[in-house]
């Protein structure tokens, strides 16, 4: 039975995971795959799309297409994201486009291993169906790979291909020729009932595929390969750091100020304006906390170097060294620096004299993994103190290697040492571990510490694949001790 995960019809495009963990040939596997679809449950919850599970695609697609949804992205359990978000501009511009299917169509005729007159796959890993051409074909099924030698109206196929792989054509017609082939490939019905009304099957575009990655939890000698290129994102994070923040900037903050002690996440320059909407005194203290070395110094160097003119030169002049293979960065890098801290400059008045006071102020720099081993000693205790964590506990080059449930007893701990230190901490947070998982809208991510209460997994809605790993004996929720 298809699970209705999420279902507030924000929006006509609906996100359906297709649960694939039964096909993950080790626990390990299976393990990198649930952390990374936790995330995406994230993700999508965020960007307000609904979401719907299930471990078979008919059932997903024909559950859309009766709760009037437009498209359906069929998106395999265990897809990475990458660093960025840009799938979802990436898919809504292409379901603005025409077409019935848009996936990954792979040309398997004359393949070595199916023989010839294979035909095409529609590979489960990743693809979006318009709903309405759907349910005016009569709402066909998908088509499981068959192996049986049968007769079949042949394909026809664009002469261009993508990526430079001829098994990747921009489109494929139905011929008039009958073959013979020896196996049903993956969607062999949709795709033959389509072309059979003159629908329009086509490649997902260059954006939609650049902007996730499928590990092929299947086959082990591939998943141990895209393994590395996902745990490198953790290395990545580790070393390089961001021009600006990736935060909101905040127009308010309910603080009774002058705050006295500011501690902060590193890097860019959002801290600057929390200050000013808050107040300081020349005796305000700062502090930069982060797993990342490279930040702390930047972040040193900024306000002990930098004359806070042309942030993005400055930038540019001590950015980090990029770790070996990095992952993809926009050639135009500096220039989105330069917009983002134009528009910086637009919230505050007089920039010159607040950045003065604010080079004058003490300065601590602590270097810290809030998912290992941590104290707060570099608090200190009983004066008005903001800790602004970010989105500290759903960091996505993090998710890969850290489940949803001790992202959750790490928040917990966290909350339960401040608790311990001075409860009078006002806490800032963008996101929490367990967002896209509440049963409730009512999430504290501001305020007082002491008013922060737990997360407890068996209060969160709870997909299949958590049905034994998220049961808990104890009364205490985790990571509180």
């Amino acid at each position: 039975m298809v699970t209705k995960f999420r279902t507030k019809h924000q929006k006509s495009i609906v996100y359906c995971i297709l649960d694939i963990t039964d096909s993950c040939l080790s626990g390990y596997a299976k393990e990198v795959c649930v952390n990374l679809t936790d995330f995406l449950i994230h993700r999508f919850d965020l960007y307000g799309y609904d979401i719907l599970i299930d471990k078979d695609e008919d059932s997903l697609l024909r559950t859309a297409v009766s709760n009037g949804y437009s498209h359906a992205v069929i998106i395999s359990s265990g897809t990475s994201l990458g660093l960025s978000d840009r799938l979802f501009d990436a898919v809504e511009t292409q379901c603005q486009t025409n077409f019935f299917i848009a996936g990954h169509i792979i040309d398997r005729n004359n393949n070595a291993y199916y023989k010839e007159n294979a035909g095409f796959e529609l590979h489960q890993q990743f693809y979006i169906v318009n709903l309405l051409e759907y349910a005016e074909v009569g709402c066909p099924s998908i088509g499981v790979e068959l192996w049986i030698e049968h007769e079949q109206v042949s394909n026809l196929r664009s002469n261009e291909y993508l990526y430079n792989d001829p098994k990747l054509p921009v489109w494929i017609k139905q011929g008039d020729a009958i073959v013979t082939s020896q196996v049903k490939l993956h969607g062999w019905n949709i795709i033959n009932v389509g072309l059979t009304h003159n629908k329009s099957i086509i490649q997902i575009s260059s954006e939609v595929r650049s902007s996730k990655r499928y590990l092929y939890y299947e086959y082990d000698h591939v998943f141990l390969t895209r393994l590395a290129d996902i745990k490198h994102y953790q290395f990545f994070a580790t070393n390089f750091f961001a021009g600006w923040n990736s935060d909101t900037l905040r127009s308010q903050l309910p603080f009774n100020g002058p705050v006295e002690q500011y501690a902060t996440v590193g890097i860019g320059f959002n801290w600057i304006k929390n200050l000013e909407l808050v107040g300081f005194t020349q005796d305000t203290r700062i502090i930069f906390t982060d797993i990342n070395y490279n930040c702390l110094m930047f972040m040193k160097k900024m306000v002990e170097e930098w004359d806070g003119k042309n942030y993005a030169d400055f930038y540019w002049a001590h950015k980090p060294m990029l770790p070996n293979n990095p992952p993809y960065i926009p050639e135009d890098y500096k220039h989105q620096i330069e917009k983002q801290w134009e528009h910086f400059l637009t919230t505050i008045d007089d920039w010159e004299s607040v950045w003065a006071r604010i080079k004058a102020l003490s300065y601590d720099y602590v270097l810290i993994d809030y998912t290992a081993s941590f104290n707060f000693d570099w608090l200190k205790v009983g004066c008005k103190t903001i800790l602004n964590l970010s989105n500290l506990y759903n960091h996505s080059p993090f998710i890969a290697m850290n489940s949803l449930k001790y992202r959750i007893s790490c928040e917990n701990r966290l909350l339960q040492q401040l608790k311990n230190i001075d409860p009078n901490v006002e806490v800032m947070l963008t996101a929490r571990a367990a967002d896209g998982f509440w049963k409730s809208d009512n999430i504290q991510y501001s305020g007082v510490v002491d008013n922060f209460a737990y997360t407890d997994i068996t209060e969160l809605k709870m997909p299949k694949w958590h049905t034994d790993d998220w049961k808990h004996s104890s009364s205490r929720p985790l990571g509180v001790v």
